[in-house]
């Protein structure tokens, strides 16, 4: 899919810290039309949206250490409103790193990266925020996040949150410290918690039960 034609090509900021993701990112929208240039914190973010005068920003959430993309958002909804949001990330919702989802603006859409394994899904996204036509929207709610979880899982991530390493929630539960990691390892992938972000998966996991269930004991 290649940008829409409009005489002057269009301009996109991409904030990604991962440097592999961002070359590909940038790489989709170089071949497809768009003039892209990629930052890796919020900071350049910020100095972008003022110098480069970007028709699109696309974001990642969890930018490593210091601010992040929810901080890039309400820049540009405050000082750049006219420039179309898209948040790419990892993250099934935004609370899996420590976002409200209020701090994603109405009006963004909101990509999950296994997306890039179809770049034309990336291009019609942005195509879609740039025509001002509803945005898609991959973010769950936590209620979504967590109905979907076993009995079992749902008392691990309680135990989790509690701040329990896995032999003393094995030995809470009568089960080997091997059986509960796999039950953890479920919970990472089931509830899209980041990998080698900012914040320790297990920090997420108890992020997100402090968000939706009832205090650990």
């Amino acid at each position: 899919m290649e940008a829409a034609t409009t005489g002057v090509a269009r301009r996109v900021v991409v904030v990604e810290d991962e440097p592999l993701t961002q070359s590909l990112v940038t790489s989709v929208l170089a071949a497809a039309g768009f003039v892209a240039r990629g930052v890796d914190s919020a900071d350049l973010a910020i100095a972008a949206l003022r110098d480069f005068d970007p028709d699109a920003l696309v974001v990642d959430l969890d930018l490593g250490d210091g601010p992040g993309g929810a901080e890039v958002l309400a820049y540009a909804e405050r000082a750049t409103p006219w420039v179309a949001l898209v948040v790419l990330t990892n993250a099934a919702s935004p609370v899996v790193v420590g976002v409200d989802r209020s701090r994603i603006p109405s009006r963004a859409a909101y990509l999950h990266k296994r997306s890039l394994r179809d770049a034309g899904t990336l291009l019609e996204t942005i195509e879609e925020v740039l025509a001002d036509h509803p945005p898609r929207r991959d973010d769950a709610t936590t209620e979504d996040l967590l109905s979907g979880l076993s009995k079992d899982q749902l008392e691990v991530l309680r135990l989790v949150a509690s701040g329990l390493s896995n032999a003393e929630i094995g030995a809470r539960r009568g089960t080997s410290p091997h059986g509960v990691e796999q039950i953890v390892q479920r919970l990472i992938n089931r509830l899209g918690v980041v990998r080698g972000g900012g914040a320790n998966p297990r920090v997420q996991l108890a992020r997100i039960y402090f968000r939706h269930g009832p205090s650990p004991t």
